[in-house]
């Protein structure tokens, strides 16, 4: 037997018996009840009771039938689960009110129980959604937080260790000014993690914005490569550059662009041992059939991609301990990372190759790894080039 609950039940009933039947039964549950005897005053009950928050509505009433009262119900801002009632003959119109928006349907005559227990799932349904909003917008709130509260108190962070490290507060040595390095460099891994989470969730909930537009891709990955070959000569790590300079054009979000090397070559610096190397290339491939060949079947394929005659291919390459075959399919999924460790790691949480991946895919592009547990790792991303 249903507990009682604040909701409130409004019945919607033209027929005054089946009406008391109904009161009768869903009160001797624990339930209250509200009866309206047309179309017209129901909405009017609605718009007054804000504790009415399921209906049993019949379907054929004088005026203002039940089809228009859900109709108008889901065009309005109240939040009202309904369950339909319908007559003998009645039952696909019953079903057509479920595509509008109603829960449930009950075939008249009904057994009182079965109405209950319809009744306490629809409730029960009902409880589980407001849940899941609640949580959904905890969610909201929480990557909110990450923007605001923990990304720009970064930020300053940054810039005042930045400061010591340059030696406007006074001399520093040169083991100083590598640990300070290493404190910044720390900061903008927490950054970059907190930008791919909103970013994800961004592509997620279809608000990402992206601005397409058309490049030569040979100053942007150069650009990128620089800053990463600096860290890797730190790191006493060979960084080798391949691109060639007659690129075609591609058509990509600068920025994201941009983040995805950033994110491919921070892995690679992550898991290549010192005296290992790392190489990036960029070629154009006018018959791309033997590298479409190589293409794994779990990565996702725009419409029409094998088709393709012409690509940009960009492979980030390292020597470091490589991915084990069996986790290469699910090495972009978010919060995944490889079993491999290397004495070098330094963790992370797993959305780098996340964003990469919807990133590219927003391109119309493709991007997979290739690996072997100790022969390094190569990932590949192929994008269509502009026609010209």
């Amino acid at each position: 037997m249903a507990q009682k609950t604040p909701d409130k039940i409004l019945i919607v009933e033209d027929e005054p018996d089946i009406a008391l039947a109904l009161k009768l039964a869903l009160e001797g549950a624990g339930y209250e009840t509200a009866w309206a005897g047309d179309g017209e005053k129901a909405l009017q009950i609605l718009q007054d009771d804000d504790d009415c928050h399921l209906a049993l509505l019949d379907i054929r009433m004088p005026g203002i039938d039940g089809v228009e009262v859900l109709k108008r119900l889901r065009n309005s801002d109240r939040d009202v689960t309904v369950i339909m009632m319908s007559g003998h003959g009645s039952e696909e119109l019953a079903v057509e009110c479920i595509k509008i928006g109603a829960e449930d349907y009950l075939s008249k005559p009904f057994v009182l129980d079965d109405m209950l227990q319809r009744v306490e799932r629809a409730r029960s349904h009902r409880l589980a959604v407001i849940e899941k909003k609640r949580l959904e917008q905890e969610r909201e709130d929480f990557f909110m937080m990450l923007s605001h509260d923990m990304k720009n108190p970064m930020t300053a962070v940054i810039g005042s260790i930045d400061i010591m490290r340059e030696g406007r507060l006074g001399p520093v040595n040169e083991e100083q000014v590598d640990y300070l390095q290493s404190a910044i460099d720390s900061c903008n891994e927490v950054i970059l993690m907190i930008d791919n989470l909103l970013d994800i969730r961004r592509f997620e909930v279809g608000k990402m914005q992206l601005s397409i537009q058309t490049y030569n891709p040979v100053e942007i990955i150069r650009k990128v490569a620089a800053q990463f070959s600096r860290a890797a000569e730190r790191d006493g790590i060979r960084f080798v550059l391949d691109i060639k300079d007659d690129l075609p054009a591609i058509a990509v979000d600068r920025n994201a662009l941009t983040r995805i090397m950033g994110n491919l070559l921070g892995n690679a610096l992550k898991f290549t041992p010192e005296g290992g190397e790392i190489a990036v290339s960029c070629s154009c491939m006018y018959q791309p059939a033997p590298l479409l060949s190589r293409i794994p079947t779990y990565a996702a394929l725009p419409d029409g991609f094998m088709d393709q005659k012409c690509l940009v291919a960009l492979t980030v390459r390292d020597t470091g301990n490589g991915i084990p075959s069996d986790e290469l399919k699910t090495i972009f999924d978010r919060y995944t990372q490889s079993s491999s460790n290397s004495g070098r790691e330094r963790g992370g949480a797993g959305l780098g190759l996340s964003f990469c991946k919807l990133a590219v895919e927003s391109f119309g592009g493709v991007i997979w790894a290739e690996s072997e547990a100790g022969q390094g790792s190569e990932f590949i991303i192929l994008l269509p080039c502009v026609k010209r």
